[in-house]
């Protein structure tokens, strides 16, 4: 006979219903932790947003040369610019005698009514605009050129900055910057062998200060520095600095016989160059901080 099926009794069923309950708990904490380390591997896996910092610029990489680079090349004159009147910005309206015994300098480069450079621009921009405000000292710019002599020369600056309001002056005056002593420089420091952006500007300061040639020329600073230590190697910083202290010998005979401080002037130009040499600043990279004549100048990083 068959026996109906037993029924099932409370405690089973309470049994079965507490294993049933703790199986779905368990296949949702399951589900979670597949999810979380789901999730978690996702975002391991996702590229990172957090800047990262930049690459060291190599000082010796072509692309960041002064020539090619000119936000670099800027730099090197914005640093010019300090020395030779005391402010980071270009001054295309500058003119006065400074007592270095080289007549009037004026412009962004310091041309001088001595060393014929000032006569040069004064030439090219009457030859452009012939009733310019400095058109009628060319007589007197011819008489004084090679000497100290500011004879007839009453009055000039204010016409120098009166004609340097005209985009064509200032025009000019980058062009034959370019000219007369950036190209050059650059030459020279190729066929020397300095490839640097702070060793080019160096060069182009030295050009801007010192000129191409003569007894305490560019030429004869370089050649007294291989005389001293060699052609440049590998390290090129090392043969900067040997370069620099010549410069500064070259600038005490230069100025031997002005009358005004112009060694404590030197001293603190090369001091400038010198620190910045020793803070590792070979690339020019921004930020930029210097020190000369007793104030600071700031580059500061974009």
């Amino acid at each position: 006979m068959n026996r109906p099926p037993r029924p099932i009794s409370r405690t089973l069923a309470v049994t079965v219903a507490v294993v049933a309950a703790l199986m779905l708990i368990a296949g949702v904490v399951t589900g979670v932790r597949l999810s979380s380390s789901s999730d978690e591997a996702d975002q391991s896996a996702a590229p990172s947003t957090t800047p990262s910092a930049a690459a060291p610029v190599d000082p010796y990489d072509p692309a960041v040369s002064l020539p090619v680079d000119d936000d670099r090349k800027r730099r090197a004159a914005q640093i010019t610019s300090t020395f030779e009147n005391a402010t980071l910005e270009l001054q295309y309206d500058y003119a006065e005698n400074i007592g270095d015994g080289r007549g009037i300098t004026a412009g962004r480069a310091g041309f001088t009514s001595a060393t014929g450079d000032l006569l040069q621009l004064v030439r090219e921009y009457t030859a452009l605009e012939p009733a310019n405000p400095l058109a009628d000292y060319l007589p007197a710019l011819e008489a004084v050129n090679g000497t100290a002599s500011e004879d007839g020369l009453d009055g000039f600056a204010e016409a120098w900055a009166n004609a340097a309001e005209d985009p064509d002056q200032r025009r000019l005056q980058d062009a034959l910057v370019d000219r007369l002593y950036f190209t050059p420089a650059m030459t020279l420091a190729a066929e020397t062998g300095i490839v640097t952006p702070l060793g080019q500007a160096v060069f182009w300061d030295t050009m801007i200060q010192h000129g191409l040639g003569g007894d305490t020329g560019t030429q004869a600073i370089i050649a007294a520095t291989e005389d001293r230590v060699g052609f440049v190697g590998d390290v090129e910083s090392e043969w900067l600095d040997a370069f620099l202290d010549v410069r500064l010998e070259f600038l005490y005979r230069a100025y031997e016989d002005t009358t005004d401080d112009a060694d404590s002037a030197s001293e603190s130009r090369i001091a400038a160059l010198r620190a910045l040499l020793e803070d590792g600043e070979l690339a020019l990279e921004l930020p930029l901080s210097w020190e000369v004549y007793g104030s600071t100048y700031e580059l500061p990083a974009s």
